[in-house]
């Protein structure tokens, strides 16, 4: 079936606990993008009104939390890599996937564009395509559609799952025949705005469309077929 519900979570912070077990409570499976470079790190900052106080986990918890889930990069130090030489995103790519491939047990090869927005640029997308291994690159610009990826490595998901344009996109889903439905976002977003009741109220209503969930690569698998 190519009616498909991807998920896509940054960052690996101490929420992801939550986070994962809402997935499993209504049987979803998702990708988790680390950076290698910074398990156990805390930073604050405001956004959108609210004090933010930002915890990854540990590697120990990491390591059992993301069990049963894809892992994939999110870069070394959390770069953005439209700002960087090529050398210096090789730098930040390879050794984050190689890395996690060595901590998890399992091969990494998607990733996820590190900062905000459309956090990409040709040069990026080339460089990933012709030094490293990655598979999928998956940006933090919506979409706003249902349409398979013309390109895996410039990979706009279709929502944020706080995006307002959500609900009508599962509408357009549910009533589709084929179609992406690809929810991103960061777990402690969700503390914010009664994050966490919209949260579960999204995945209570995907849990009843017929549609088969895979992970990011399990898709980027399927449609590469």
């Amino acid at each position: 079936m190519d009616k498909i519900i991807a998920f896509s979570f940054d960052d690996g912070t101490v929420q992801d606990e939550r986070l994962v077990a809402l997935l499993k409570k209504y049987g979803f499976k998702a990708t988790f993008n680390l950076s290698s470079a910074l398990f156990g790190t805390e930073y604050s900052f405001e956004m959108n009104g609210h004090h933010v106080v930002h915890t990854r986990l540990p590697l120990e918890k990491a390591l059992a939390l993301y069990e049963g889930f894809e892992v994939a990069a999110h870069t070394r130090t959390h770069n953005c890599l439209k700002l960087l030489e090529p050398k210096d995103i090789i730098e930040e790519v390879v050794p984050d996937y190689m890395r996690l491939s060595e901590l998890f047990g399992r091969p990494v090869r998607g990733l996820a564009y590190a900062w905000g927005g459309k956090n990409y640029d040709r040069l990026a997308v080339e460089i990933l395509k012709n030094f490293t291994t990655v598979r999928y690159a998956r940006s933090a610009a919506d979409g706003n559609s249902l349409a398979f990826p013309e390109n895996f490595l410039a990979w706009n998901p279709s929502a944020h799952i706080l995006s307002d344009k959500l609900s009508g996109l599962i509408d357009e889903f549910e009533r589709a025949e084929k179609g992406l439905l690809f929810i991103w976002g960061h777990s402690f977003e969700l503390d914010f705005d009664d994050g966490w009741n919209r949260a579960e109220a999204v995945l209570k209503r995907l849990k009843n469309i017929d549609a088969e969930n895979l992970t990011c690569m399990e898709t980027c698998e399927r449609l590469s077929r």
